[in-house]
């Protein structure tokens, strides 16, 4: 299981659950299908990269039911786009969450089929996934919903303010597994060369700190009305999560370390 695939599919996963979190009567079919497209376009580079038809001829059973897992989970995204495109005045959210929950399955499975993990930490690594995916989602997500309410100012900030309250609880769990992790790890992260501490800790500060700070203050400007400021200060969250989720599977699948 490749990083940079993963990484891509995980941005999609999580794009895709916080969108099904929206009324879809409220924000209307162009934000459905601009979000799905970013969806279907992170898929789509996650497939070219991994080429997981490969696995089917050299991997090993688990990696074979993982690859089958990402390629249908692309299928469900890209199915969930040809609907989107297709419904005239509402759409039901169950058909949104079904590639969302087909995803968090092929997760599950791509975590098993990593070789040297016991039970408990398949089960963290696979809630470090998700929690991956729930932070890059909620975070872009979020940001881009804040420029919905110059189009539409009858628009009820309670749908920011959820996503705002989405992302913090994600950016929570995110920082739960990680510290598990860490605790688990200290001899290790410790004896880390100096730029792979630096790096390190580039991933704690920014990607889990750092954007917790903004999250909380975008949720209290979107509590206040305040969506311009609240956008603003999501565009950075979504830099600085970018650069920590990056640098945290770069290590966790790349080096084996989780981060």
């Amino acid at each position: 299981m490749s990083w940079l695939p993963t990484f891509l599919q995980l941005f999609a996963l999580g794009t895709a659950g916080a969108m099904a979190a929206v009324p879809f009567r409220e924000l209307g079919k162009y934000y459905f299908k601009f979000h799905a497209s970013i969806a279907l376009v992170l898929v789509t580079l996650a497939v070219a990269i991994g080429r997981p038809w490969q696995a089917f001829s050299a991997g090993r059973p688990m990696e074979r039911l993982a690859a089958g897992g990402a390629l249908a989970f692309a299928v469900l995204v890209l199915l969930e786009n040809v609907l989107v495109r297709a419904v005239k005045s509402d759409l039901r959210r169950d058909a949104l969450l079904l590639p969302v929950s087909l995803g968090a399955i092929f997760v599950a499975v791509a975590a098993l089929a990593r070789a040297g993990y016991g039970a408990g930490w398949t089960l963290l690594l696979t809630l470090h996934l998700l929690s991956s995916a729930a932070v890059l989602g909620t975070s872009l997500v979020a940001m881009s919903t804040g420029h919905w309410y110059l189009a539409n100012a009858k628009l009820s900030f309670d749908v920011l303010i959820g996503l705002c309250r989405g992302f913090l609880g994600a950016l929570a769990a995110k920082a739960a597994v990680t510290g598990v992790y860490l605790a688990a790890r200290f001899d290790a992260v410790w004896n880390l060369e100096d730029f792979d501490k630096l790096a390190a800790g580039t991933r704690v500060a920014a990607g889990i700190v750092l954007a917790a700070v903004l999250a909380l203050m975008s949720l209290s400007c979107a509590k206040r009305k305040a969506n311009q400021s609240a956008t603003g200060i999501l565009y950075v969250a979504v830099v600085f999560v970018l650069i920590g989720e990056t640098i945290s599977m770069y290590y966790t699948l790349g080096k084996h370390l989780p981060l």
